[in-house]
């Protein structure tokens, strides 16, 4: 589950950089398109929520079961 929470953050702070580096062209009177971020759902990229269901099933097998 932190590996999906990590991938997830990445790829958000990655689209930003880009959004960044495009306005940044804009500043120094540069040529180029508009270019507005656009973030991702949460489940539009395949290894965020396989990530967060195997952590998810893991810490469900992994909890304590009845010690008899």
């Amino acid at each position: 589950m932190i590996v999906s929470g990590g991938l997830y953050t990445i790829e958000r702070i990655v689209e930003q950089l880009s959004a960044s580096i495009v306005a940044a062209g804009y500043a120094s009177q540069g040529e180029g398109i508009d270019r507005a971020p656009y973030y991702s759902g949460f489940f539009d990229n395949f290894f965020v929520w396989f990530f967060f269901f195997l952590g998810f099933l893991l810490l469900a097998y992994g909890f304590p079961k009845s010690n008899k």
